[in-house]
């Protein structure tokens, strides 16, 4: 079995104690500013001896000063904040969201999805035909993602390189990367903890003669529960919190959550956050929203680039079950391990391809999926644990655009049109031809007119079939390039992370990556912010 390599030189990481995080930030209430706590929290913390933060009062605008300012705490804000704090810089972290205490997650999607996730979950493009889902609290999408550790494939970084697309060479890009898997303390997935729904994902596609690899996780002593997606109860996933953040309120950084921004005012002699309640006077601001709300906070706030919002990409994933005669359980174990890569063009090209990946929907989100309707859902329901459940994930080479709704959310264009519709649906025909491979009685399709198959001999025609909005069932988790990095005036961003047109703003997210990386983004976004934090703090000026 064809495995990734793991971390050289890196260690096993030291155990997670129950909520550690929340005790070390919030215990002094000089390290948070202005924090509101839902009630199940302030439990929380009360019951671990630590003061709770006082709620605000409304309409009273708290000001604070600082060196840097930086505007979300996911993969990218946590590396940029972390970075900069521990090079002597004093640094303010702002997040819109609340403050995630593991303790409080109770493995149900009905409530954590609204918690853990922007807009409850419920983004979408603007016609609602897919699905865009991103993080929203401290640590961002590294909450509830599954933990993969996925670094961005050299030739996907020359091909960004030859645009002026990374701050630093490809060969110090990749010991950058490396430098983030031991912070992570990623590792390989151990054989025994490949669960069903993996094990005939990697049967079919050795059947099929297709390559895979076991991945590396950020996970430690790992129970296996499944629940990754709705947040860890267990505190087993070394996220953005742990890796970046926790030893943060001793290197000059304050953490301010429930704080969404409103507006950059960048001036000649600094520039201003304003938020609800809040403003923040710093000498430099970096902007980590997230790939969709990046954009739109920048637009707000004055910056009229057309490559602002107008380069993003979606790695559009196209989900596929199957009914098998054993029992899977694909909620239980480790969700993705395996990760099938034959048709991945782009970790030798730097561009097209796919790659496919296991996943384990929930309840809810597997009778959204299957088709039918009352009966004929409720009859594959009751066969739930039978179903494996992987998907198509798209290199996307189309670009859709991202901009401001009157109400300042994103207003999300996007969908897959020419080479991307092609990749797409040869990835849907090698999963199902997979399944099938591996033993399956049945295999269901993301496409509205032919939903299920019974054998392989079915799927021919699949390339005839309507590809438009509604016809196929398509979802994104991983929206990223709506502010490019590049050398050229078509790139938003410079190779130092200053955003053009702007004194004081640089980007430190999936924003910058120039076109789609291919794999799951965790690592490539943590290494831009790690870096654009180290290009910060080595000028001159500091």
């Amino acid at each position: 079995m064809a495995r990734a390599r793991s971390v050289e030189g890196a260690s096993s990481p030291a155990p997670l104690p129950q909520d550690a995080l929340p005790v070390r930030v919030l215990r002094r209430r000089g390290d948070v500013v202005g924090v509101r706590v839902r009630r199940s929290v302030d439990r929380a913390h009360r019951s671990r001896g630590g003061p709770t933060p006082r709620h605000r009062r409304p309409g009273v605008t708290r000001e604070l000063s600082c060196e840097i300012c930086v505007i979300g705490s996911g993969a990218g804000g946590s590396a940029a904040a972390a970075t900069l704090a521990a090079a002597g810089s004093d640094v303010v972290l702002l997040e819109a969201g609340p403050h995630h205490v593991p303790s409080t997650f109770d493995q149900r999607e009905a409530t954590m999805m609204p918690r853990l996730f922007a807009d409850a979950g419920l983004a979408a493009t603007r016609d609602q035909s897919i699905p865009v889902m991103s993080g929203r609290g401290l640590g961002g999408s590294t909450v509830h993602n599954t933990g993969l550790a996925v670094p961005a494939p050299r030739a996907v970084l020359e091909n960004w390189a030859a645009r002026g697309g990374l701050p630093v060479s490809v060969d110090a890009f990749e010991a950058a990367q490396e430098e983030v898997l031991r912070r992570l303390g990623a590792r390989v997935v151990d054989n025994d903890e490949i669960n069903a729904n993996n094990q005939v994902l990697a049967a079919g596609a050795k059947d099929r003669g297709l390559d895979f690899v076991v991945a590396r996780h950020n996970r430690d002593r790992c129970s296996g529960c499944g629940y990754c997606m709705i947040g860890c109860a267990y505190n087993k996933k070394r996220n953005a919190l742990f890796a970046w953040l926790e030893g943060g309120v001793t290197d000059g950084l304050r953490i301010v959550v429930d704080a969404p921004v409103d507006r950059i005012i960048d001036r000649a002699d600094g520039a201003i956050v304003r938020g609800r309640d809040l403003e923040v006077r710093a000498k430099e601001v970096v902007v980590a929203a997230s790939a969709l709300r990046t954009p739109v906070l920048l637009r707000r706030s004055g910056f009229r680039s057309r490559a602002i919002g107008g380069n993003l990409r979606l790695h559009p994933f196209a989900p596929v079950a199957a009914l098998f005669d054993h029992r899977i359980a694909a909620w239980r174990g480790v969700p993705q391990s395996v990760l099938v890569t034959g048709g991945a063009r782009f970790l030798q090209g730097g561009r097209g391809g796919w790659i496919l990946m296991a996943g384990a929907a929930g309840p809810a989100a597997t009778a959204a999926f299957v088709p039918g309707h009352g009966r004929d859902v409720a009859g594959l329901m009751a066969r739930y644990g039978h179903l494996a459940f992987a998907g198509v994930l798209l290199h996307d080479e189309g670009h859709g655009s991202v901009r401001a709704r009157k109400d300042g959310r994103p207003e999300i264009r996007s969908w897959p049109r020419g080479d991307d519709r092609v990749g797409l649906v040869e990835g849907i025909r090698a999963l199902a031809e997979l399944y099938f491979a591996a033993g399956a009685r049945e295999v269901f399709l993301p496409f509205t007119r032919r939903p299920r198959v019974g054998s392989a001999s079915e799927l021919d025609g699949l390339e005839r079939l309507p590809f438009r909005p509604y016809d196929v069932t398509l979802s994104s988790v991983h929206p990223q390039a709506s502010v490019p990095m590049g050398a050229g005036r078509d790139a938003a961003v410079r190779p130092d992370g200053r955003l053009r047109g702007a004194r004081r703003v640089r980007v430190a997210d999936g924003s910058l990556f120039p076109g789609s990386v291919g794999v799951p983004p965790q690592v490539a976004i943590m290494t831009y912010g790690m870096l654009v934090g180290q290009v910060m703090a080595a000028e001159p000026s500091r």
